[in-house]
């Protein structure tokens, strides 16, 4: 009994070792896909979404900021071209 006890959990012990191994390996196939991912997408050019929506927030503040400075200098030639 002794003896079968023993290899039980001495079988047991391996499997779960093995197992241990084969989650450390996933996790280690699933780092190098992800690093290549990134890699690919750096090669690219591709921005990340966070990026893009920051550049259109500040295009659209930029944009304003200018049709207000257009619509100021406007008024200013107005206001020259009246006074002569």
């Amino acid at each position: 009994m002794k003896k079968n006890n023993f290899f039980l959990k001495d079988t047991a012990s391996v499997i779960t070792g093995a197992l241990s191994t084969f989650s450390d390996l996933k996790n280690e196939v699933d780092n190098i896909i992800k690093s290549r991912f990134e890699k690919f997408i750096n090669s690219q050019g591709i921005v990340s979404r966070e990026d893009f929506e920051a550049l259109v927030d500040r295009h659209e503040k930029l944009n304003s900021e200018f049709n207000l400075l257009k619509a100021k200098l406007e008024n200013k030639n107005k206001i020259v071209k009246n006074k002569k």
